[in-house]
């Protein structure tokens, strides 16, 4: 006979301590394991808990999704705020930029990223000439 103590006291998707165990009211003999941190249940048995592998490589081929549909500082930061909360030792950005660098590498996916926009500099270019251009014929038109 299982205890409650036999059960996961550790969340296998954040490394949080901080879990609640549930007896749900129609199959008193589950226990469900439900952590504060992340909010995922945990179902004793059930496939999924999954390893770390699997979830590093799950997470390493979202942030490459993401990198190539909209960018790469969006697939950064997935990577960066996912591999964080698999717990152990705490990821930099600048660790999880490489990372990602050295994935879409291997992958021969660097050239396929998406380039930051730079059309706001040409919009914010426009505006300034047409300010200038408009202060200039206030100037001519009134001073005559």
């Amino acid at each position: 006979m299982s205890t409650v103590q036999d059960l996961a006291s550790v969340c296998p998707f954040c490394g949080s301590n901080d879990v609640i165990r549930t007896v749900p009211e129609k199959k008193s003999s589950d226990v469900i394991v439900v952590c504060n941190h992340c909010h995922r249940a945990v179902l004793p048995g059930s496939p999924s808990t999954r390893t770390q592998i699997q979830a590093k490589k799950a997470i390493a081929d979202q942030a490459v999704d993401l990198c190539l549909n909209h960018g790469l500082i969006h697939g950064v930061r997935y990577y960066h705020t996912e591999m964080n909360k698999l717990g152990g030792q705490e990821m930099t950005l600048l660790h999880a930029k490489q990372d990602v660098d050295t994935l879409l590498a291997s992958r021969g996916l660097t050239h396929a990223i998406k380039k930051p926009n730079k059309n706001g500099c040409v919009i914010l270019l426009i505006v300034m000439l047409l300010i200038a251009a408009s202060v200039v014929y206030f100037f001519l038109s009134h001073h005559r």
